[in-house]
C-alpha cells in the first residue's frame, strides 16, 4: 500500500506544482506603450491522499486509494513600471496590501539613492581632476 500511496501523492503534487508555478504568482510582464504591467496573485494550494488495504483472498490483498487537490488563485494587484517610476495598483483590500504596496516605492528609492551616490562620486572625481590641472602638486614634495 505504501508504494501506491506515494505514487498517488507524487502525481497530485506534480500536477499542483505545474498549476501553482512561480509565473502564476508573479505573472508575465505585459508591455503597453511606455508602461510595463506585471500581475501579482496569491496562490493557495491544498491536497489530501488516503488509502486502505483489505484482503481479497488468502493469497491476494486489496488496495483502495484516493486523493485530490485544489488551487485557489486570487489577484492581488499589478506592478506598473513607467520609465523610472514604479507603482502598485491593488485589486482589492487584503491584509498584505500595505506590505506589497510599499515594495515599488522602496525599489524607486533605492534606484534614486544609487543615482545620487554615482553623481557624488562623479562630482568628487571632477573636483580632484580640476585641482590637479590648476597648479596642484603632481609629484613628491621637494621634488
Amino acid at each position: 500500500m505504501g508504494n501506491r500511496l506515494e505514487e498517488l501523492a507524487s502525481a497530485i503534487i506534480t500536477q499542483l506544482k505545474e498549476i501553482a508555478a512561480s509565473d502564476t504568482v508573479v505573472g508575465r510582464q505585459v508591455i503597453m506603450g511606455n508602461k510595463s504591467v506585471v500581475p501579482i496573485t496569491r496562490v493557495m494550494v491544498g491536497f489530501g491522499v488516503g488509502g486502505g488495504e483489505g484482503q481479497e483472498s488468502e493469497t491476494k490483498s486489496g488496495f483502495g486509494g484516493g486523493g485530490g487537490g485544489g488551487v485557489r488563485v486570487e489577484p492581488v494587484g499589478f506592478i506598473i513600471i513607467e520609465e523610472d517610476k514604479v507603482s502598485f495598483l491593488p485589486t482589492g483590500r487584503t491584509k498584505y496590501e500595505g506590505l506589497v504596496a510599499a515594495i515599488p516605492d522602496l525599489i524607486t528609492k533605492l534606484v534614486d539613492l544609487k543615482g545620487d551616490i554615482k553623481k557624488k562620486h562623479s562630482a568628487a572625481g571632477k573636483t580632484a581632476q580640476e585641482s590637479d590641472t590648476e597648479g596642484g602638486s603632481k609629484g613628491p614634495v621637494g621634488g
